[in-house]
């Protein structure tokens, strides 16, 4: 039985009231149904989750099925092959475990039906089952960040690790944060305010497929839109590539390398895709149908500044810009050729005397932007958790302090406890010494690896996980409220290149300790979320995290391996082509050697880019005028402004395909702007399905392309050239932008 509220408590639900008077919950006893037809969607988007999950639960479903360890095994290895494999795509694409789990759902329902009752068979396959086959699942597909350095020191240093050294830097960069998540649950994944957008469709898809039946309008739209994108994603990626970005410009101007830099945008770093409308939606992406419109807006607004700010900064010749291409990840010496990293090393360490005989490195002037504006978003995002959330951790950290003894917290430590919290609660809570357990053995693996490398000192080491706990904090809010989190690698390359100066190797273990533990523990955070909403046990789900990311460190290593191997040449091609790129590794390269070797040279005050560390300064302090204009004018809106969101989207389009987010935007506007605020109704039953639909199919197909004959499994067989899929020796890229600098 709850505690009755206080005055405090009534207080704070309110003021709660008064600032989202939608908040109040008068859905109890009603279907989801119901509940979607009468909810009105807030801005911030949280309140959607009545309409999602159900209150609905049986405590004594078994989770731990002879099903899940079958469907878990065998769809962590899937999932870990095509994690690697996105790697060294052209465009940036997370698995989905959307797709994952309609594997999931097919192979549970059948094995349900052919399996003799019993210990392989304990009865209907379950949404709890399914939803914890996914998150270990989704777990072997994590980890990828760590094959970065792996790949880095083959493809610029040729040196290989060992099977046994590689697959331990795999672990030890995943569980060390596994292990921090213990320390903020309280403040990450108990409160109802931390609803992860991104984990709703996941959400929505486990809820509709065993609630409904194969009438069911949810249901049908589902299973259409996984099937029409799985066969429509061929022609884009294979058959069709200008599909992936029709641009009326290029299409009108074919002779044109400015037409190109500003309206091209199908293959990598080619130009910005103003203009353009991709029908891939590999390149689309379901961020315009699910982030919530304050999140979206944000974006915008970055987005419109970027395509503004680089080429004013490139056609003024901002650091040299003419002189090297306009968009690229690379280093190149000052006449614009290629810099060869080798020649300033010495047992992998900077060589002065080499360095002043060859000369500093360049960067493109759009690569050197997208830096100094990650690292102003950075620091606005610390401050603006800071100011807009303090509080929240406040008292998440107290409830830390004060669970009671069977790991719960007490009632009333947080405000706003999620109501899938409290019907989970009856289950055992993880230990928070468990946690402790598996942090400790990672951080002597992690020993381990510096040690035998002779890299990374042990004092460096600590450090870079000592702050990665804190960002872990501030990554972790901003991801749980607005589904965006910004990657705080750059922060920890700055930090690391000036503790270790002249030390690339030592700077990429910095980097990838620190960076890869915060961006693992929000993941993990995500997970736990999801495992609440679904009422799982929460050991359970800790298990499941386990078991799925011994599963990927392994598929990581094999086929990074083999990729490492079969396509070199086109991983350092900065272009590569439309099915392969090494961009990942070559940016992660780039800035190993310029802020691990040369920080202190070129970062520092009166280096070239002194400002990429200025801009820390810079974040922290954009984020205050807005906070005081809320203080001050509460109704002006200045609350909606989120200076991280605004500043990492800044820089955008610096990397990468670029044709896909006009494409984005339009979604936004008709989802979140016009179906959530006057077809609330269609848009709580439909969005979140749709969404999970349309990535399954795509992901489904891109998987089936690359192995079938896209090279992954060791077969290319290219398509035809004709119309839509024009021949490069007749000097244009896919959307027929010219090829000529």
């Amino acid at each position: 039985m709850s505690a009755p509220a206080t005055d405090t408590d009534n207080e704070k639900r309110d003021l709660e009231l008064k600032n989202h008077p939608d908040a109040l919950d008068t859905t109890v006893g009603l279907s989801r149904e119901e509940v979607a037809d009468t909810l009105k969607v807030d801005e911030w988007g949280y309140d959607i989750v009545k309409a999602l999950v159900s209150a609905d639960d049986d405590p004594t479903e078994p989770v731990f099925t002879f099903r899940f360890w079958f469907l878990g095994t065998l769809l962590g290895v899937f999932a870990g092959a095509l994690g690697q494999l996105y790697t060294f795509k052209p465009q940036t694409v997370a698995v989905s475990s959307l797709m994952l789990s309609v594997f999931g759902y097919v192979g549970g329902m059948f094995l349900s039906k052919v399996l003799p009752t019993g210990i392989l068979n304990p009865g209907k396959f379950t949404k709890k089952e399914l939803a914890l086959i996914v998150i270990c699942a989704s777990t072997g597909a994590k980890g990828v960040a760590s094959t970065l350095i792996i790949g880095a020191k083959d493809l610029y240093f040729n040196q290989k690790y060992s099977y046994f050294d590689a697959i331990i830097l795999v672990l030890t960069t995943q569980f060390i944060g596994y292990g921090a998540v213990g320390l903020f649950r309280t403040i990450l994944v108990y409160p109802r305010r931390a609803f992860y957008p991104t984990a709703l469709s996941g959400v929505s898809l486990f809820e509709t497929l065993f609630a409904a039946d194969l009438n069911d309008k949810a249901f049908k739209l589902f299973w259409m839109a996984t099937a029409g994108l799985f066969f429509w994603t061929f022609m884009p990626q294979y058959i069709a590539p200008t599909l992936i970005g029709i641009s009326v410009f290029c299409l009108s101007n074919q002779n044109s390398p400015l037409f190109t830099q500003l309206f091209g945008g199908v293959n990598n770093n080619e130009g910005l895709g103003i203009g353009s409308i991709s029908l891939d939606w590999n390149n689309i992406g379901d961020d315009g149908l699910v982030f919530p419109w304050v999140t979206q807006v944000n974006q915008m607004a970055g987005m419109i500044g970027c395509v503004t700010v680089i080429p004013i900064l490139y056609y003024n010749d901002v650091w040299r810009a003419k002189s090297f291409p306009f968009m690229a990840q690379g280093l190149y010496l000052a006449t614009g050729k290629k810099y060869n990293q080798t020649k300033i090393l010495t047992n992998d360490a900077l060589d002065e005397a080499k360095y002043a005989a060859y000369g500093q490195p360049y960067y493109s002037t759009s690569w050197a932007f997208n830096t100094m504006m990650q690292n102003m978003s950075v620091t606005a995002g610390i401050v603006h958790v800071a100011l807009w959330h303090g509080k929240d951790i406040i008292a998440g950290v107290k409830a830390v302090f004060n669970k009671k003894s069977d790991g719960t917290i007490q009632e009333g430590e947080l405000a706003e406890v999620d109501d899938s919290y409290r019907l989970t609660s009856v289950h055992p809570e993880v230990p928070l010494w468990w946690y402790g357990t598996l942090m400790a053995v990672s951080l002597a693996l992690g020993f381990y690896i510096c040690v035998k490398d002779d890299s990374l000192p042990w004092w460096a080491f600590i450090l870079t996980v000592f702050i990665a706990l804190v960002f872990i904090i501030v990554s972790g809010l901003l991801a749980a409220f607005t589904g965006f989190s910004p990657p705080f690698k750059t922060f920890l390359q700055l930090i690391g290149g000036f503790l270790l100066p002249g030390r690339p190797i030592a700077n990429m273990y910095f980097t990838t300790f620190g960076g890869n533990t915060i961006w693992e523990a929000v993941a993990m955070c995500t997970d736990l979320k999801i495992g609440q909403y679904m009422k799982i046990p929460p050991r359970a789900v800790f298990f499941a995290q386990m078991y799925g990311g011994f599963i990927g460190a392994l598929i990581h290593w094999v086929l990074n391996h083999i990729i490492l191997d079969t396509k070199r040449d086109i991983l350092l091609d900065p272009n590569g082509d439309n099915n392969w790129s090494g961009q990942n590794i070559i940016g992660f390269n780039t800035k190993a050697i310029t802020f691990g070797t040369l920080a202190p040279k070129l970062l520092a005050a009166g280096g070239t880019y002194a400002w990429l560390s200025y801009a820390f300064i810079v974040g922290i302090f954009i984020p205050i005028p807005f906070w005081l204009g809320h203080k001050y004018y509460p109704k002006v809106g200045f609350n909606y402004v989120n200076t991280a969101i605004l500043s990492w989207f800044f820089c955008y389009f610096t990397v990468g395909v670029n044709s896909g987010w006009l494409s984005r935007i339009l979604l936004g506007f008709v989802f979140q702007l016009y179906l959530r605020k006057y077809k609330s109704a269609w848009f709580n039953k439909y969005t979140y399905i749709l969404a999970a639909g349309l990535s399954a199919g795509t992901q489904l197909s891109v998987f089936v392309m690359s192995f079938a004959f896209q090279g992954a499994g060791g077969l290319t067989i290219d398509f035809p050239f004709w119309a839509l899929n024009p021949d490069p020796e007749t000097g244009v890229f896919s959307d027929y932008c010219t090829r000529k600098k």
